[in-house]
């Protein structure tokens, strides 16, 4: 069995990274109130108008604020928590998290404003620049955590993802002045980064917390021989489905349809003592918080079936050609998958307040993940089986989605609210703000 990371007694330079991850986690809740309030927007333009502002440029600010302000501080917080408990590196953290702040921050101005311009494009850089600092000084302190090895090894390997991913990013620019924005090339180079961002960087992460938040509550997971081997292949395998959608092949359908089946069969193998765990195992006195891991790994399971699916020709193409299936398959692995899984796992273990509030706002945004899922997929497939549109569908869906913004207001409201009493070793009842 393995127990609560105790590291013994550290040099005077090293000091505790939990006044830092607190902070760090409510920047990220506040990032993820600024992405449901830009989400919400463009879910408006469906049904009137923004004056003044252009629906490209909101949807370029919501999707980097997204990706690289509420997901990658939510990941690597998260990873901090677990695998950096004392460093003599806390400064680096410290301006890593001031600067990525600022990045996100002119992200989230300067895209509704100007779209791709000079502004924007030079905040994207820094943080690109900043995550490259994050994964020096983070994977330097991974290899002295205490935590088990299977844990560390997907946290190592979500950040050089992360990493492998901004190639794509770099290649989007050289892509484009030499051949083109409509070249298939431009195309595969944005499908890399998100492929490699989604499906490597934070799908690995929150595997890494499960496991790590396991390890925590006394329960030992040991994978068989092959098992994360099988996950890395089939990582790069299932590329070829967004090479396919950009340059058509036959071949490419097969490489992704043997990268999926090897997928299926490794993530049987990983989530079976995860589901075995955490669904029959783990206790926690707040019933809301199982519920958010349980609906997170159900997500995750979800996607693995459904990138299953297309072994079948036909489903693989419209696995990318219609519009609903797209947005809801990528909300599936962002909002379910890692949103939901990351709070349950930071409610569990007390980075994020445990309250009414923060939890009724959890839940609600549960819900909202929950009915709008089922409404894209559900229109999609009335659409794909030629039943046409529901009368009223972008209302409702403008409506429901109000209920991201509603929850993520009340979960970071959450984070100035005094916590449940049973809450024990890790007891904070405010965050403060500052950075450094």
């Amino acid at each position: 069995m393995t127990g609560r990371n105790n590291i013994s007694k550290t040099p005077a330079q090293e000091r505790s990274t939990g006044t830092l991850v607190r902070t760090w986690m409510v920047w990220a809740l506040i990032f993820l109130v600024m992405v449901s309030f830009m989400g919400l927007a463009l879910r408006y333009y469906f049904i009137g108008e923004i004056p003044g502002l252009r629906f490209n440029n909101i949807k370029h600010g919501h999707s980097h604020a997204a990706i690289l302000g509420w997901a990658f501080m939510g990941a690597s917080g998260m990873l901090i928590h677990f695998f950096v408990k004392t460093t003599r590196s806390l400064g680096q953290y410290q301006w890593i998290l001031f600067l990525n702040i600022v990045a996100v921050l002119g992200m989230i101005i300067s895209f509704p404003l100007e779209g791709y311009g000079a502004w924007s494009i030079t905040f994207s850089t820094l943080h690109v620049l900043v995550a490259y600092w994050f994964a020096v000084v983070f994977l330097k302190d991974l290899i002295k955590s205490q935590c088990s090895q299977e844990s560390k090894k997907f946290a190592r390997w979500s950040v050089i993802w992360m990493l492998v991913s901004t190639i794509g990013l770099w290649s989007v620019a050289p892509v484009s002045a030499l051949l083109g924005g409509l070249h298939p090339l431009y195309f595969m180079s944005i499908q890399w980064y998100l492929h490699y961002q989604l499906i490597g960087w934070f799908s690995y992460a929150i595997i890494a917390g499960l496991i790590a938040l396991a390890n925590n509550n006394g329960f030992d997971i040991k994978l068989q021989k092959g098992v994360f081997e099988g996950v890395q292949v089939s990582l790069i395998l299932t590329y070829a489905l967004s090479v396919n959608w950009a340059s058509p092949a036959s071949a490419l359908f097969y490489i992704n349809a043997s990268g999926v089946i090897i997928q299926a069969v490794a993530f049987y193998y990983l989530l079976k003592p995860l589901i075995r765990f955490f669904f029959k195992e783990y206790t926690i006195p707040i019933r809301g918080v199982s519920l958010l891991l349980k609906i997170g790994i159900l997500t995750l399971i979800a996607r693995i079936l459904i990138q299953t699916m297309v072994v079948i020709p036909e489903v693989a193409e419209i696995s990318y050609t219609l519009r609903m299936y797209v947005i809801a398959f990528v909300h599936l692995i962002m909002l379910g998958t890692f949103t939901l899984t990351l709070a349950g796992i930071l409610l569990s273990e007390r980075v994020f307040n445990i309250n009414p509030i923060a939890i009724s706002g959890w839940l609600a945004f549960a819900l909202g993940f929950l009915i709008t899922e089922f409404m894209l997929f559900g229109q999609g497939t009335m659409l794909w089986a030629g039943l046409g549109f529901v009368s009223g569908f972008y209302a409702y869906l403008f409506y429901a989605s109000l209920l991201f913004l509603l929850g993520s207001l009340l979960a970071l409201t959450g984070q100035w609210v005094k916590s449940a009493d049973f809450q024990s070793t890790n007891h904070f009842s405010t965050i403060k703000i500052p950075v450094l």
